[in-house]
């Protein structure tokens, strides 16, 4: 009867973490939004370092005060440029007609969250940017992104692709860019936020925002390296 009990307790325990949804990053993007035609999609990092050529080049000949010798070397380039894309199968005029328009739906792809997901207790593995208070030293709140170094040594994600928290618990980060699952209540609720990070002021633009219950530390996420994480002194905080 007592090891009844006991499992009966233990059930309890677990039910709000069997409750959560697992959630991974890809499934934060709103499948809707994101589904249209990017022909920029299929090009190669080679093809798009031509493409990038023939823009800046296309944008000098529009120069004026242009010397004749400039220009006869400007174009010349420019023609082999847009004869290697051709080469590639690229139609480049096509491309460069549709820079705005696929720019723009990048955009709201990259706002676009989830609705399925709003309201919804979720578990989420990530690496944690805290966001630590002036006054207190405490870190309350801050950011969960998909890969370390995000923010600092790496680009920041899309808005979709990062994470607000804020902790209805006592843990405390030991270190920027700390593995964890994360546990709560999830909401699409964009914020913009400047704080202090190693390479200086960021502005983090995050689409969802976390309501944490309950944090479970990954000592060897996926991915991860043997690195050591960086130390986290206390300097990674609002930006006055």
């Amino acid at each position: 009867m007592r090891a009844f009990l006991c499992l009966f307790l233990l059930i309890g325990m677990l039910q709000p973490v069997w409750a959560a949804k697992k959630v991974d990053w890809p499934d934060l993007i709103d499948p809707e939004v994101a589904d249209f035609d990017d022909p920029f999609a299929a090009l190669n990092l080679t093809e798009l370092r031509s493409l990038g050529t023939v823009i800046r080049l296309r944008q000098r000949l529009s120069e004026t005060g242009l010397a004749k010798e400039a220009r006869t070397a400007i174009e010349e380039r420019l023609n082999r440029e847009e004869a290697k894309l051709a080469v590639s199968g690229v139609d480049t005029d096509g491309l460069l007609s549709r820079r705005q328009e696929v720019g723009r739906l990048r955009a709201e792809a990259a706002m676009a969250g989830n609705r399925e997901l709003d309201g919804k207790e979720i578990v989420i593995p990530g690496y944690v940017i805290p966001v630590l208070d002036g006054d207190s030293g405490i870190s309350a709140s801050g950011y969960l992104v998909p890969e370390r170094g995000m923010c600092s040594h790496m680009p920041a994600p899309d808005p979709n692709q990062m994470i607000r928290y804020t902790l209805a618990t006592d843990w405390q980060a030991d270190s920027i860019y700390e593995p964890v699952k994360l546990i709560g209540t999830l909401s699409i609720q964009p914020t913009r936020q400047e704080i202090m990070l190693l390479d200086g002021q960021i502005e983090m633009i995050a689409v969802f925002d976390l309501k944490v219950t309950k944090v479970r530390p990954l000592r060897n996420p996926p991915g991860s390296s043997d690195r050591s994480f960086l130390s986290f002194p206390g300097h990674w905080q609002p930006a006055n």
